[in-house]
């Protein structure tokens, strides 16, 4: 039941009136949330003292439903839906084989149909957010930055460039931007396009330290530090970029990006997996945020960050599912099972700090990592209104004792009755509101076939049944 979700983005102001909200401070139970032009304006207890909500605003009663913050995906590369089994098996070095190829094909269109088809999986799987890590032209980015707007979803939206593409493969790779003066031309670009779309924000990326020169990744990074918007690198991710690095600067890739001063509030790594004491250390001095991408470890990665590790050391880390899948809640227990697998059980750390930390950093700090801190995020009156709403009534979440471990390790997406961004309902039952989710399928399922054919991509491991003795 749906409860009429479906009409709220018709009105301009509602209440919501579940049996628990989550708090910033935990579970919050008998309590009215009231929305506004999209924003929280009230989180108000049902009794106990007078509502400062004008009574005039309309209230559904949502009995057994749990209202939580929308979730924050801190690094995806959004055009990538299509491949998803082709990775399977595959080693580490994909992005070479895969990746790669997949973008140097990729057309507006491929794009467009890709970031939508994205978008869907993850608003139905319980993001309002996503921060998407990608170098494109203008025309695949606007391509891309137009389905976040048709979807509903809120986006961080990159663009970057590529003055190396020192990535020793034999795939198809992007061709590389030629002088520093040209990215900033895409950067000013970029800023200015993305300021007239509606719940997208900027940001640049560089690849790696292997795709970009020294002098490219620090005026990257001054041109995101001097305007307050995020700069994105993957840095020890995998064993052979941190070589590649040691070879080539004579230090890991962190402490080059210290080195060149590209580090600092806002600059975001994508991965720090591989990565050592005096690197954790280095990440916490600048105030540098990091991605832990949990997923892409188990399936395609050298190494699990020590995420646990940089949260007791204040260093800002949120989740990305590194284009794996788009599930929320599936993406929360990998945060923790692998914290559990890789530093809990040599120590037996039964529980890595708690169910709170990875809900934090999927929700709070994941919007922080995300430069949406004063956007989004939490459930507090003044951010915009990013909700889930959940049924609480399945046999799998009952009986009720600790709400947050819940949402760790039993909670799914089919908890979801609807997902909501910015006050509007953009999924509701599973469909997005005002889409046959069916219809588009069909509709584009052949073009985004048709574009992993096009593309140069290299498979190593194969089909699973191939492999049957």
């Amino acid at each position: 039941m749906t409860h009429g979700l479906e009409s709220l983005g018709s009105v301009g102001a509602y209440a919501l009136r579940p049996d628990l909200i989550l708090g910033p401070d935990g579970p919050i139970r008998d309590a009215v949330m009231a929305v506004e032009n999209g924003k929280i304006l009230a989180i108000e207890p049902t009794s106990g003292r007078e509502s400062t909500v004008d009574p005039k605003i309309p209230t559904i009663r949502l009995e057994k439903r749990a209202i939580v913050p929308g979730f924050v995906d801190t690094h995806h590369h959004v055009t990538e839906p299509f491949a998803k089994a082709i990775t399977c098996g595959e080693p580490a070095q994909m992005w070479k084989r895969i990746w790669m190829p997949l973008e140097e094909a990729s057309t507006p269109e491929t794009a467009y149909i890709a970031a939508k088809w994205t978008f869907f999986e993850a608003l139905r799987g319980g993001f309002t957010t996503i921060v998407d890590h990608g170098i494109r032209g203008v025309d695949h980015t606007d391509a891309i930055q137009r389905a976040a707007e048709e979807t509903g979803l809120r986006l961080v939206s990159s663009t970057g460039v590529y003055d190396l593409s020192d990535f020793e493969t034999d795939a198809t790779k992007p061709a590389a931007a030629s002088t520093v003066d040209d990215a900033l031309r895409t950067a000013d670009d970029h800023v200015a396009r993305t300021a007239r779309r509606r719940n997208v924000t900027p940001s640049l990326a560089c690849g790696t330290v292997q795709s970009n020169s020294g002098e490219m990744i620090k005026c990257l990074s001054d041109y995101c530090a001097e305007r307050g918007i995020v700069f994105q690198i993957h840095a020890n991710e995998h064993t052979p970029e941190v070589h590649r690095c040691i070879e080539r600067e004579g230090c890991r890739p962190i402490e080059y990006l210290n080195k060149l001063g590209a580090l600092g509030p806002t600059t975001l790594i994508a991965h720090a997996a591989l990565v050592t004491g005096d690197e954790i250390v280095i990440l916490g001095d600048t105030d540098t945020a990091v991605s832990y991408n949990p997923v892409a470890s188990q399936w395609k990665g050298n190494g699990v960050a020590p995420a646990l590790d940089y949260a007791r050391r204040g260093i800002r880390i949120g989740l990305g599912t590194d284009a794996t899948r788009n599930d929320a809640f599936r993406l929360l227990d990998a945060a923790e099972v692998c914290q559990r697998l890789a530093y809990g059980m040599p120590n037996d750390d039964f529980s890595c700090g708690a169910g709170w930390i990875w809900l934090d950093a999927a929700t709070r700090a994941g919007a922080q990592v995300a430069g949406l801190g004063a956007v989004t995020g939490a459930l507090e009156p003044g951010l915009e209104a990013d909700f889930l709403v959940l049924e609480m009534e399945s046999p799998e979440v009952l009986p009720s004792w600790d709400f947050v471990w819940e949402l760790v390790r039993y909670y799914d997406r089919a908890n979801i009755v609807a997902t909501v961004v910015a006050g509007r309902p953009a999924v509701v039952g599973g469909e997005p509101v005002g889409v046959s989710m069916d219809a588009f399928t069909r509709e584009h399922l052949e073009t985004g076939i048709r574009s992993i054919d096009d593309a140069d991509i290299v498979r190593l491991h194969g089909p699973s049944d191939s492999h049957r003795s």
